[in-house]
């Protein structure tokens, strides 16, 4: 599944997209709480900090795999921003913490010329 990041009037059809990709896999309850929650962060912060933006989910086996990619400016301090209340933006800086941490393999790669983030996440 390809997932467009553009409009912030999109994200709610974004969601919903993501729900009904979640729920044809066999997923259990908690894992696919979680998945969706590592999606709907990256959906936001691609929204907040960037112009656009765009997340590809695959299902292989037991695992998700949640490929993000967008043309923001990057991530000044990647080992700053996953700590519980940190923020660039005045928010409670709660959301990429959690990020890693539901996440069980994570990669970043971030430069002036925006982010990519490759995440595994196990789904049984």
């Amino acid at each position: 599944m390809f997932l467009s990041i553009t409009n912030r009037s999109d994200i709610q059809a974004l969601l919903g997209e993501v729900n009904s990709f979640l729920n044809s896999h066999n997923i259990e309850k908690i894992k696919k709480m979680e998945a969706h929650t590592i999606i709907s962060e990256i959906i936001y912060n691609i929204k907040k900090y960037t112009p656009k933006g765009s997340i590809k989910l695959l299902v292989e086996s037991d695992i998700l795999h949640i490929y993000a990619q967008d043309s923001g400016e990057g991530i000044d301090d990647v080992h700053q921003s996953i700590k519980d209340g940190y923020s660039t933006s005045g928010t409670l800086g709660l959301g990429f913490a959690s990020i890693f941490r539901l996440s069980d393999e994570i990669d970043i790669e971030t430069s002036q010329n925006g982010t990519k983030i490759d995440i595994k996440k196990r789904i049984k």
